[in-house]
Parts: C-alpha cells; structure tokens; sequence
C-alpha cells in the first residue's frame, strides 16, 4: 500500500459522499443492518429485565457487529486478490463512503433552513421530524433551528468523525480491509444504540451493551472533534474562545457523554444556547442549557452549522491522513 493511498483514502471517501450521497434507501447497507438487527432481537431479547437480559443484548450487538465487520472487509479483501491494490483501494474508499453522511445531513438541514426562513413552519417542522424524534408540533421557528442545529452537531461526531477515526484506526493495524471492517462496525453500533439504546422498559437492559459500545467508539473522536471545532471556528472567523470556554464550561452537562463537546463547541462558536425543554410523546424533559443566548437562534445558525460541519469534516480527514503518514 503506497502512501499516497494512505493520504487519499478518507479525502477520497468523504468526496464520494459529497459528489453521489447515499444510495437508495432500499439497498443501503444500513437497511441491512437495521434487518440484522431485527433477527438479533427476535433471538434474543426473551424473558424479564434483569442480568440475563443485559447479558442477550450483549450477544446480539455482537451477533451484528462482528459480522457486519467480516462483509464490509470481504469486498475489499476479494478486489485486492483478484484486481490488485488500486481495486482494493477504490473498494475500501466506498464502503467508508457509505459509512459517512455530511451530504445527507446537510441536505437534511437544508431542508429545514429554507421554509423557516419563507416563515413555512409546519414544514420546517416536517423536516425537523426526520432529523429528531421530539414532538414536532410542539416547536417554534427557535425550537426548530435549535433541534436542527443540535442534531449537525451530535451527528457530526456520530455520522462522520467517529468513522474516520475507526477507518485510521483499522487501516494502521489491518490495512485496507480493516479500515472498511471498523467503519462499518462503528456505522452498525451506531445504527444499534438508535435501535436499542433506548431508555424505557422495553430496552432499559436489552439495550445497554449498544449504548455502552456506542458511547466507547465515540469517546475520542467526540473530543477531538470539539478541539477542530475550536480550530475551524477560528480559521473561519466565528468565535473560537467562546467555543473553548462553553466546551469548558458546558460539554459535560450533556445526557450523553458524548454528545455535549460538539454542541457545545457550535454554540459557543455562533453565541446561541441549545438544550432546554423538549416534548416527547407527549412528555415534556428537560435537557440542560449549553451555551449563552447572545443571538437568537435562527435559519442562519442552521446554514453557519452546516459550514462548520463541513471545515471539521476536511480537517478531520486531514488530520488522519498526516498521522497515517507519518507512521507509513
């Protein structure tokens, strides 16, 4: 492996994505996977909550994980020992492509920036819908920006960072193959902790091993995620002390243990605050604030999201091809 290809792999990864977005949802892989899953529950998840029931969850991430992990390594395995390294190279910069989703969450975000600035808020509302699973009809124009923007921002580390950061990983120890393999094991934790991760009775043990591997493979990537926010907010003239001091100050008051670096690093680089009270099912929580209300958070604020999700993607790429070069 040459290391060109090293340095080109995840630049050329996330172009693909850019230039021809997912495909189809009917043959998207991550359909596969949320039909694996669905066999792995069936399997598994019998009988009361309990220790028993943590334990059949744990089998059933793993029943997906592991074998997600073989199919994605075997295309790029097969296209190596029949077609060479560049066949190999071209089928690993796909399936870490259809690991990724700027473009689609873009387009997502797009879609709920155009009708709030036409003031069109039941569609904005509509579109928010497919990005958040609060109760749309309970939003304003401000509580439908602030839920698009939350979502650039944890989706961000889910859907882009943490999949470059398990691509390097598994190219530096398996190459080619092991970076396809640990990005697509990252895309079905992913998929499994929205699926499972859930907390209610229903998945309240079942899903625990999904949530606790999801907030594993996320761990690093979320933080360093939150130092390229800083570094893009300040190459892009946003405010980059205001995103160092709310990350300091905020990124752990996020539910999650994860999700508060990127949104706290977006909020304090555009001065807005998100977190506050959400509606779901009918149910009304309280997520903490992150951020100060210096501005009032608007269409814009989705567009400036957008930008930065992009400049931490780029850096995020160049980041990981530097270091793959430097240990090439």
């Amino acid at each position: 492996m040459s290391v060109l290809s090293v340095l080109l792999l995840l630049p050329a990864a996330l172009l693909l994505d850019r230039l021809f977005g997912e495909p189809p949802a009917r043959i998207h892989p991550v359909c596969g996977m949320g039909a694996l899953a669905a066999a792995a529950e069936r399997i598994f998840r019998h009988g009361p909550n309990g220790p028993r029931m943590t334990l059949a969850g744990l089998a059933a991430c793993l029943s997906v994980v592991l074998p997600v992990g073989l199919l994605a390594a075997l295309p790029v395995r097969l296209a190596g020992e029949l077609l060479g390294d560049g066949a190999a190279w071209c089928a690993c910069v796909v399936v870490v492509s259809l690991c990724l989703a700027p473009r689609c969450l873009d387009e997502h975000a797009r879609r709920v920036a155009q009708p709030l600035e036409r003031g069109d808020l039941e569609a904005a509302r509509r579109a928010v819908s497919m990005l958040v699973g609060r109760d749309p009809q309970q939003l304003d124009a401000h509580g439908v920006a602030r839920a698009c923007v939350e979502s650039v921002g944890e989706n961000l580390t889910d859907g882009i960072l943490a999949t470059l950061f398990w691509a390097t990983a598994g190219l530096l120890l398996a190459g080619l193959p092991g970076a396809a393999a640990l990005a697509a094991c990252h895309r079905a934790a992913n998929v499994l902790d929205a699926l499972w991760g859930k907390r209610n009775e229903t998945y309240r043990c079942f899903g625990t091993a999904a949530a606790r591997l999801d907030d594993v493979l996320n761990y690093i990537p979320a933080r360093i995620g939150a130092l390229l926010y800083i570094l893009m907010a300040a190459l892009l003239r946003y405010d980059w002390k205001g995103a160092w001091r709310i990350v300091r100050r905020d990124a752990s008051k996020h539910p999650s243990p994860n999700g508060g670096y990127a949104e706290a690093a977006v909020a304090g680089a555009l001065g807005i605050r998100l977190g506050g009270y959400n509606s779901y099912f009918g149910k009304v929580s309280f997520r903490a604030y992150i951020g100060d209300p210096r501005h009032e958070l608007g269409p814009g604020h989705i567009r400036q999201a957008v930008h930065l999700m992009y400049a931490v993607a780029l850096s995020a790429a160049a980041l990981t091809a530097w270091y793959c070069w430097q240990v090439a």
